[in-house]
């Protein structure tokens, strides 16, 4: 497994010369000074409720200003075959339009370095950043075997938190003391109800079988994908971990 993809390995590498559009601006304004920006990365291939019920949680327990849903450009090893970035990113307003604190936003690569480096180009109130991510990737991003694990998690907890939600199982670290001393920037994200039956996949399989998705999407969502016929002739090429 390569450390190239957001989703693989979230905050390794070398950060390039990543570029970030706001799609979609936040109906509430950062404050000027001591802001808190909640960053929630993926492939959005749909928006399902899971990533609303993630943005709500972040919000309320870690009195976060704003969420930025990050749609990355360019997605390594997790090709999506089946949609546009266009239709992800309609998908994405409609199913956020009754929440304001959120906002939406492309960044040309999916590493959180090269997201953390796009951000501070756009949100010039340079806001602590929390980056809001499954148990299984936080996993990697910090047992990762990096040519010198010091600098690289030095590196990234420089520069942000992370929020960290258990799905199908518990988060676990090795005893590590390189990890340990970082432990006040890793927590926790306790949800309010358990999601692990809702991922992009099952829409996505669910839509194949004839399903309905109702509990799975907004509303919105499941009308756009019904009016555009999407995800009904889904190619055997497509990643089954496009999120």
């Amino acid at each position: 497994m390569s450390p190239s993809s957001m989703l693989d390995n979230p905050g390794a590498g070398e950060p390039k010369t990543p570029s970030f559009e706001v799609f979609v601006p936040a109906q509430t304004v950062l404050p000027p000074s001591k802001a808190r920006l909640g960053v929630l990365g993926g492939a959005y291939n749909p928006i399902t409720r899971a990533h609303l019920l993630l943005a709500r949680c972040s919000k309320e327990q870690f009195k976060l200003h704003e969420i930025i849903f990050v749609l990355p450009k360019i997605l390594p090893n997790k090709p999506v075959v089946d949609t546009s970035i266009e239709q992800r990113l309609e998908m994405m307003r409609l199913g956020t339009t009754d929440v304001p604190h959120v906002s939406l936003g492309l960044c040309t690569y999916g590493l959180f370095l090269d997201i953390c480096a796009a951000l501070q180009k756009v949100y010039l109130q340079s806001p602590e950043i929390f980056f809001i991510t499954g148990r299984d990737a936080a996993e990697r991003i910090l047992n990762w075997p990096y040519p010198d694990p010091a600098e690289a998690l030095a590196h990234m907890f420089a520069r942000f938190q992370l929020l960290v939600f258990e799905r199908e199982g518990q988060l676990k670290l090795r005893e590590n003391p390189l990890i340990k001393q970082y432990a006040t920037r890793i927590h926790a994200l306790r949800l309010s109800e358990n999601i692990d039956h809702i991922s992009s996949t099952e829409v996505r399989q669910r839509i194949l079988s004839g399903r309905s998705i109702k509990e799975l999407v907004p509303a919105a969502v499941a009308a756009y994908i019904m009016n555009h016929n999407l995800y009904k002739n889904q190619s055997e090429q497509h990643s089954a971990s496009s999120e």
